[in-house]
């Protein structure tokens, strides 16, 4: 009976879509083929849903059968909407199909027309783009630029703020330290004018004293060349007027050589010395400003003298130490050569001992007649040396005069590495009568080296030898001791 109703049902909504359909058909001949087509599109999903039912929905059946109550329900509430259709809506919805296709036609051609000028209008956006990323840049280094100038600009005056304010703080100190100056001087002032007084009485005191001195500056003065007479009649070989060494001399020294203020200490600094080099160069080199004191009889006299090692360095085992000997010219003969060369001779360094020889000073003529300071430094001018002129032929044969100096090593048994600070060298020079001289250093009073020199000139050949003393290797400094006698043995 259901199914019977069901099926009355349907004839009658199929009676009603009949006459929907003729309304439809009547109104618009495309809306009823949409129409037919899509009942057609229904009737094969009917269709295929008949065959997935068929197929598919056998396994599912008891669950169909309880949603059956369901399915009518909604049928009937289909049925309903189907009751509800108004055609005249259709009608009206139809027109607005006609009118929204002339609309999407239109819509269409509007987005032709963009897709066609899109590429242009892209290209046109890239090039802006790309422009404008160029300009960013640019933009972006002027203002980094801008910013590092500020920056700069920024620590700058804060710099200068600084040097700004540290130099009013030194003003500052410096006004208060002249104004305590000041007060000192003004206290000075009045303590000198206090003792202008006294001045003048001890001014006037003092040139009283002045005319006395002088006065008795000439009496000595005779009494010393009464003296001076005496003793060169009384010994022989005694020559007056003669200043022996208290210091270094000035100008007779290396380049690399710097004294101290009272000129007894002297320091080197050369690179070459400080290596153990002395052949070829001059640095180092410290003179005595004059002879040493000669001790003993005539023909056998002993040149002496001492130095105190000041300051050392360390170096490498094998740079040697200082160098210490004798020179024939005097400091002021030394100095005036154009290369500071002189005729000499010394020991130290690494186990070795030097011979030097100076050459022919071009500056200077050569004067026959002139005496070598070797004979009597210091003599006044006519003064009579005897023997002085078979002394200077056998000088001439002993160390023949060059026309260029020559600096020669050898072999010694003295390395002078092994100084320290403090310790006092001793040099003793003796020349034989027949042959050579002998030279002989001791070190804290130990005698460590008696060194031979057969090409020396005899005694008879010299007279006054002149201290001579390299800085090199590991001797930074050294101080020369005036006034000192050989010790006994």
């Amino acid at each position: 009976q259901r199914r019977g109703r069901v099926e009355r049902r349907h004839d009658t909504v199929d009676d009603r879509l009949d006459k929907i359909e003729a309304a439809l058909r009547e109104s618009n001949d495309d809306f009823l083929q949409r129409l037919e087509d899509a009942r057609k599109e229904a009737a094969d999903a009917t269709e295929r849903l008949t065959k997935r039912l068929d197929l598919d929905v056998m396994k599912n059946i008891t669950e169909l059968f309880s949603s059956r109550n369901q399915l009518q329900k909604d049928q009937r509430i289909i049925e309903e909407k189907l009751s509800q259709i108004d055609v005249a809506e259709l009608q009206r919805i139809a027109a607005q199909t006609v009118a929204l296709r002339d609309e999407v036609r239109d819509a269409v051609r509007k987005v032709n027309a963009m897709q066609e000028s899109w590429p242009r209008e892209r290209a046109r956006l890239e090039e802006m783009c790309i422009e404008s990323q160029k300009d960013l840049y640019e933009l972006q280094r002027y203002m980094q630029g801008k910013l590092d100038v500020c920056i700069e600009a920024d620590s700058d005056l804060r710099r200068e703020q600084q040097l700004v304010g540290e130099r009013m703080a030194l003003i500052a100190d410096d006004v208060r330290l002249a104004k305590a100056s000041h007060d000192s001087l003004e206290k000075r002032c009045s303590l000198a004018l206090e003792e202008n007084e006294e001045l003048r009485t001890l001014v006037g005191s003092l040139r009283e004293d002045s005319e006395h001195l002088k006065a008795d500056q000439g009496q000595v003065r005779t009494r010393v060349c009464v003296l001076e007479g005496s003793a060169t009649e009384k010994w022989k070989g005694f020559c007056p007027g003669v200043l022996y060494f208290k210091s270094w001399h000035r100008y007779a020294k290396g380049d690399d050589v710097y004294f101290s203020p009272d000129m007894t200490v002297a320091t080197g600094r050369g690179f070459l010395a400080a290596t153990g080099m002395v052949c070829g160069n001059i640095e180092g080199l410290a003179v005595a400003d004059g002879p040493c004191r000669r001790f003993g009889t005539p023909g056998c006299y002993s040149s002496y003298y001492e130095v105190e090692v000041d300051e050392v360095k360390a170096v490498p085992d094998g740079m040697g130490g200082l160098w210490v000997g004798f020179a024939l010219q005097s400091s002021e003969e030394i100095s005036s050569h154009r290369a500071k060369e002189f005729d000499g001779w010394l020991v130290g360094g690494y186990s070795k001992a030097m011979v030097c020889r100076a050459g022919t000073n071009p500056d200077l003529p050569v004067d026959e007649s002139k005496l070598p300071a070797t004979f009597a430094p210091g003599v006044m001018e006519g003064a009579a040396v005897p023997n002085v002129k078979l002394a200077m032929e056998l000088l001439r044969k002993a160390l023949p005069p060059r026309q260029s100096g020559e600096m020669r090593e050898f072999g010694s048994n003295w390395n002078s590495q092994n100084l320290r600070i403090g310790d006092r060298i001793g040099v003793l020079w003796r020349s034989n009568r027949n042959v050579g001289a002998r030279l002989r250093v001791s070190v804290n009073g130990v005698i460590v080296l008696t060194q031979e020199f057969v090409d020396a000139p005899t005694a008879e050949a010299v007279g006054f030898f002149t201290p001579i003393v390299r800085l090199a290797g590991s001797g930074k400094s050294v101080r020369l001791m005036p006034g000192l006698s050989p010790p006994a043995k």
